[in-house]
């Protein structure tokens, strides 16, 4: 997978066995699903080429990428994330909208 591949969306960075991961993705799951259309949510063990890009080290991480694949924006931590996420996807769905 390349930063092509999640250009325009958010995209929910988590590893194995991180208590605030798996509480951020039990947050995601309950959202409603017009919400989480433009989230991806990929175990950074599975997807080393992404992480090495973005320059992840610390987790989880939430990034808004644009079109081109560029970070535009980029949240650590869980409860951090947590907070903002539902901000981020109501911009991210209404831009693609537009």
């Amino acid at each position: 997978m390349t930063t092509s591949d999640v250009a325009h969306r958010a995209v929910l960075f988590c590893k194995q066995g991180c208590p605030p991961c798996d509480a951020t993705k039990d947050f995601v799951f309950a959202l409603k699903p017009h919400l989480t259309e433009n989230l991806s949510i990929m175990q950074k063990e599975n997807h080393s080429a992404l992480v090495a890009a973005y320059e992840l080290s610390l987790y989880p991480t939430l990034l808004v990428i644009d079109k081109e694949g560029v970070e535009l924006d980029k949240v650590i931590g869980g409860k951090n994330v947590r907070e903002q996420l539902l901000n981020i996807l109501n911009t991210i769905k209404a831009n693609r909208d537009s």
